[in-house]
């Protein structure tokens, strides 16, 4: 960056000073992305530079919303949109709306959030961006689903499952199946919830992604255990919990053991001789695991 400032090479400069704001974004050093987004939004202002103006923007905007300042994202996310728009970027004016949901979604504004996210479905679909879609219909689904709409959630849910398959999107598929399985688990709908579970654990084992895995199998024993199935709830308890414990996922870890006790509490209260015997040679296996910790 000093050489560019020697030979006062401008847009070499800015190059310099966004890949330095993305690099210390990366690491988790966000007041210093700041400081180089800013420099790097008041060369591309001087020299002209919109589209270097928008990334600028966006990268502001990113750095605080990681920082928990929403208030401030949302304003940079605003100029950032006016910008992709002026300049008829609809690639950046999708994103930009997404980060718009986003935000407010995080801040518990719903509504707003859907009004983003819909102008955002409506680009995608214009521009034939089949993977942000599907990002999209995700973010819809979410939403809906955390306002207690959990018809509209599985429908955009649906959607995205059914746009997934067709680009070929196996880890896509997963998650929408996985939504799908909370949002029928939310209404009530037991077993439809455990086979969408299912499916999503299926994949999930294929793909060799373990902590979506441990998820999986955890989300299945919460449902098997809501419809009395209670020896397969503490098998897919424990799947879980082994995953979890390889990884050194201490906080999945720790929610897995307390839904095993809880459990195994419930049993014990019920149970017959039979099922306790039975129950015992599940406890053994998850003692054994405690043990080796």
């Amino acid at each position: 960056m000093h050489k560019a400032r020697e030979t006062g090479d401008r847009n070499r400069e800015v190059v310099c000073l966004g890949s330095l704001g993305n690099a210390y974004h990366s690491l988790g050093e966000y007041h210093l992305a700041i400081e180089f987004y800013q420099q790097w939004l008041d060369i591309a202002k001087e020299i002209g530079d919109g589209l270097g103006e928008a990334k600028s923007l966006s990268g502001l905007g990113n750095a605080y919303q990681s920082l928990g300042k929403y208030q401030r994202a949302i304003e940079f996310y605003h100029q950032w949109l006016s910008i992709t728009r002026k300049i008829g970027d609809r690639t950046g004016e999708g994103i930009c709306l997404g980060s718009l949901g986003n935000t407010y979604e995080y801040l518990g504004k719903y509504e707003q959030a859907l009004e983003f996210y819909q102008q955002w479905l409506s680009i995608t679909k214009k521009i034939g961006d089949w993977t942000e879609e599907c990002i999209c219909l995700g973010s819809l689904g979410n939403t809906y689903e955390s306002l207690g709409q959990y018809q509209l959630a599985i429908e955009f849910y649906q959607q995205w499952l059914k746009l997934a398959r067709f680009i070929c999107d196996r880890n896509g598929e997963g998650m929408a199946l996985s939504a799908l399985g909370n949002a029928y688990n939310a209404l009530g709908k037991y077993q439809k919830a455990v086979e969408f579970h299912q499916y999503s654990l299926e994949i999930r084992r294929n793909l060799d992604d373990q902590n979506a895995e441990a998820n999986a199998w955890f989300n299945l024993g919460l449902v098997l255990e809501k419809i009395n199935r209670q020896s397969e709830a503490m098998d897919a308890f424990c799947h879980a919990r082994e995953i979890y414990h390889t990884m050194g996922l201490d906080a999945s870890l720790q929610d897995c053991n307390h839904a095993i006790e809880l459990l195994s509490q419930n049993v014990a209260s019920a149970a017959s001789p039979f099922w306790l015997g039975r129950w015992f040679s599940y406890l053994s296996q998850f003692i054994k695991a405690d043990s080796n910790q």
